[in-house]
């Protein structure tokens, strides 16, 4: 009832989490990382401190922090040159503490969406961002840049998926596959600055005069050894949603 998955791009295909597409169809993928303003940080000094800007008091109260405990602590233990999905408790509580030290040294703004605007004003110097929020900033002001760090990074997939109990799958089915179609995702890739999962739309995206050719952003790196997918461990994510919660209150 899908034909249009034969339009995915080869970079989301045969996903660890489903290998065949039997139960999810991405519709956006991308990965996390930083952008920082290359007037005032020098690209050579963040690619080669990589994670460790975030604790580099020379930047104290001039970042921004993104709010999510998963991504944090994934940011913490590749910095620490650790996999993110680790249920190593040693390493968990290394990471945790990493995090304490980065809040103590650059005294971050923890923000979520707001982040977008207030990057795309020049607010602060340094902000961790999802890829194609950061395609956004990039393209809004010219003195943005945008790196995914050497330690790694999460790879993430945004997907659609058809509940056990939907009352009415074929019609799901129906809208699946015209998600995937080239004008659908190519309006839903260009209003928002997400990688399109459609291999026509991905190239059209990033010719050269498309809204976001050049955009080091829109199209995250692929095949990078120390890029992860999280993998789901319910016992973890308590332990580290309840570290995140001291994180904040330090």
């Amino acid at each position: 009832m899908i034909p249009n998955i034969d339009k995915l791009s080869d970079s989301v295909k045969k996903l660890s989490y489903d290998v065949d597409n039997t139960y999810s169809i991405p519709y956006f993928w991308g990965n996390v990382g930083m952008v920082y303003n290359k007037t005032k940080v020098d690209p050579k000094v963040i690619e080669e401190q990589g994670y460790s800007i975030y604790k580099n008091k020379d930047y104290s109260g001039r970042v921004y922090w993104y709010d999510s405990e998963r991504d944090s602590f994934m940011v913490a233990l590749k910095a620490l040159g650790y996999s993110m999905n680790t249920s190593n408790e040693k390493e968990i509580v290394e990471a945790y503490n990493w995090l304490i030290a980065m809040d103590e040294a650059v005294s971050p703004v923890y923000v979520t969406d707001e982040v977008i605007d207030n990057m795309a004003k020049g607010r602060k110097d340094i902000a961790i961002m999802y890829s194609g929020d950061a395609a956004y900033v990039l393209n809004e002001n010219k003195d943005m840049a945008y790196i995914a760090p050497k330690e790694g990074t999460n790879i993430w997939v945004d997907a659609m998926v058809i509940p056990s109990n939907a009352t009415n799958p074929k019609l799901a089915n129906e809208f699946i596959n015209y998600v995937l179609t080239h004008d659908a995702s190519y309006d839903n890739s260009d209003q928002v600055g997400y990688t399109s999962s459609n291999a026509d739309v991905l190239k059209e995206m990033t010719a050269p005069g498309a809204t976001y050719a050049d955009n080091p952003a829109y199209l995250p790196r692929i095949g990078y050894e120390k890029d992860e997918f999280f993998h789901d461990n319910d016992v973890i994510k308590a332990m580290i949603s309840e570290l995140w919660i001291k994180v904040k209150a330090n």
